[in-house]
């Protein structure tokens, strides 16, 4: 009795169905991701002088440079953590049934790959930077959930959130255009094939 008990536990278990995360939208997934990535990057700022890196500067135009050095380190960081963890995740999930691709930026692989990254997120990271600290700084809007900023500097909550909004801007942006490139192919393949059908032509 207890053998045919356990068989009928065993049997009640289904390997193949599909797991709960599954069922999470990739969307959700990759936002979430990019957002820890973004969030993570910032966080890195804070650990450079732990490893005894200097980044501050000294004289005439130190608020300049020391903008300057946290801006380069920022696109760096955001690169290497959308390269090298979001992307590889975005074609991980990718399949014929769910295009993710739509949801990424950069999409191709190699050297060039971690290049584009590096200058995309270059951009990205001077419009965070301006936006953290020239605007929500000077109004203490800077997110403060452990009470540590007072509502202004950087901080990595707030820079994860300023990143995953103007990356999905530009991400819709680059949509858009590739489905009116698509569209535009098709209207020309669709006109194309009127005319031979009028000329009296086969399709091939």
């Amino acid at each position: 009795m207890k053998k045919n008990k356990v068989k009928d536990e065993n049997m009640d278990i289904n390997p193949y169905e599909v797991d709960k995360l599954a069922k999470v939208p990739s969307w959700i997934k990759i936002l979430l991701l990019r957002y820890w990535a973004a969030a993570a990057a910032c966080f890195l700022l804070f650990g450079i002088s732990e490893l005894g890196m200097n980044i501050y500067a000294e004289g005439e135009y130190a608020a300049v440079e020391l903008n300057v050095k946290l801006i380069l380190l920022l696109a760096l960081f955001f690169a290497i953590f959308t390269n090298y963890v979001v992307r590889v995740f975005v074609r991980l999930m990718y399949n014929r049934r769910d295009n993710t691709y739509r949801l990424n930026l950069i999409n191709f692989k190699g050297i060039l790959s971690f290049v584009a990254s590096l200058g995309y997120n270059f951009v990205l990271a001077i419009l965070v930077f301006i936006i953290n600290v020239g605007v929500l700084s000077k109004y203490g809007l800077v997110l403060d959930p452990f009470g540590t900023t007072g509502g202004i500097g950087i901080e990595p909550f707030t820079v994860g959130l300023l990143y995953v909004i103007l990356d999905g801007i530009f991400i819709i942006i680059k949509d858009v255009i590739v489905m009116l490139a698509q569209r535009i192919k098709y209207n020309r393949q669709i006109r194309s094939n009127n005319d031979i059908i009028k000329n009296g032509g086969e399709l091939v």
